[in-house]
C-alpha cells in the first residue's frame, strides 16, 4: 500500500474507499461506478452496482456497446441480499469487484455466459468529493447525509463479449456514493464529466434539489492545478426523435482561478434506467459523452435527470 494519501479527497481518509457502516434509512445504499470510452476498441463500458441493505436489495447495471451499437445489458434491480451484508456487496451476482489499494487501484472481473472480463483502474488524480464543494447534504445530520466522490485514471485489460475478445486500454472514471438522505430531494441534475487526457479534466455536477435549492460542483484540473467551478452556463438542445434524450450540450464554465473555457458533448450510447429504481422516481439516464473543447476531443461522463417533462430546462446557470 502507498504511504501517502496523494489520491484521498478532501474530508475523508483511506478508510472511507472500503464499505460503509450502514446508516438509518429505508433505502440507505451504497454503490460503485466505473465507467470507460476505449477510443481505439470504439467500447464503451458503464457498470453500476450498489446495495440497500436495510431492505435486503441490491442492485448491478452494465451496459457495454460496440460501434456505436449496444453488445451487452444487464438490467436487474431485485438481488436478494442479507439485510447484514458486509464484503460481499462488492461480489453479489456476476461482478466481483476488488479494491487492490484504497484510492488507487481496483480490479473489475465479470462471469456470465455471454460477457467476461477482468479490468484494473489505476487512479491518475486525487479523487474529488462534494465536500470540497460544500454540497450541503456531504455534512448534514445523520439520515439527511450523502457522501459522494470520483476519480480519474486509466482502464487495462481484457473483455470478452459473445466469444469476441477485446484488449482495453483506456482513460476512464469511478465514483462512488454511500448513504441516501439528501439525494431523495433531487429535483434533477445534469453532468459533464470529461477526462480530456490525465492533464486536462473538466467536472460539473448541477443539481436541483425540492424547495428551489441549486448547487454548482466540480472543477477544471489543468498542468497539476485543480480548482474548484465558480460559475457555469449550460444550454441543452434536446432530441426532436428521443423526447427525453439530450442532443447536445454546450457549456461556458469558470473556475476560482479565473480560467474559463467553453466545450461541447453529444452522448454516444444511452443508458434508460428510469422507474426502475426501488427508491427514486425521476428519469435518469446515463451515457457516455464525446467532448470537444479548445480543440481538443475527449470521452467522459454525461449523465442527467428530470422529474417532470416541464422540468427539461433548455438553459442551466449558476
Amino acid at each position: 500500500m502507498s504511504e501517502d494519501n496523494d489520491f484521498v479527497p478532501v474530508g475523508l481518509d483511506l478508510t472511507d474507499d472500503d464499505i460503509h457502516v450502514v446508516g438509518p434509512e429505508p433505502w440507505w445504499r451504497e454503490a460503485w461506478y466505473f465507467e470507460f470510452f476505449d477510443p481505439t476498441a470504439r467500447v464503451q463500458f458503464q457498470v453500476y452496482q450498489g446495495v440497500f441493505p436495510n431492505a435486503g436489495r441490491g442492485d448491478l447495471t452494465l451496459y457495454v456497446f460496440a460501434d456505436g451499437r449496444l453488445r451487452y445489458e444487464l438490467m436487474k434491480m431485485d438481488y436478494v441480499i442479507p439485510r447484514d451484508i458486509g464484503r460481499e456487496r462488492l461480489c453479489f451476482g456476476p461482478l466481483n469487484l476488488e479494491m487492490l489499494e484504497p484510492f488507487a487501484r481496483w480490479r473489475l472481473r465479470y462471469d456470465s455466459p455471454r460477457l467476461q472480463f477482468d479490468l484494473t483502474f489505476r487512479a491518475l488524480h486525487r479523487a474529488f468529493s462534494w465536500a470540497e464543494a460544500k454540497l450541503w447534504m456531504e455534512e448534514a445530520a445523520e439520515g439527511e447525509r450523502s457522501r459522494h466522490f470520483d476519480q480519474v485514471g486509466w482502464y487495462e485489460g481484457w473483455m470478452n463479449v459473445d466469444g469476441e475478445e477485446v484488449s482495453v486500454a483506456a482513460l476512464g472514471m469511478r465514483d462512488r456514493m454511500w448513504g441516501w438522505g439528501g439525494r431523495a430531494l433531487w429535483r434533477g441534475y445534469l453532468v459533464l464529466w470529461a477526462p480530456f487526457s490525465p492533464s486536462f479534466v473538466v467536472n460539473v455536477a448541477a443539481m436541483n434539489f425540492v424547495g428551489g435549492r441549486r448547487q454548482l460542483c466540480g472543477y477544471i484540473a489543468r498542468d497539476g492545478e485543480r480548482a474548484l467551478l465558480c460559475s457555469a452556463r449550460m444550454r441543452i438542445t434536446w432530441s426532436e426523435r428521443r423526447w427525453k434524450s439530450i442532443e447536445r450540450v454546450d457549456a461556458r464554465i469558470t473556475d476560482a482561478r479565473g480560467r474559463s473555457l467553453a466545450l461541447s458533448a453529444r452522448p454516444l450510447g444511452i443508458i434508460e434506467t428510469s422507474h426502475h429504481w426501488p427508491h427514486r422516481f425521476d428519469h435518469l439516464l446515463f451515457s457516455i459523452g464525446e467532448y470537444e473543447s479548445q480543440g481538443t476531443k475527449g470521452y467522459g461522463c454525461l449523465t442527467w435527470s428530470f422529474v417532470t417533462t416541464e422540468e427539461r430546462v433548455q438553459v442551466i446557470e449558476f
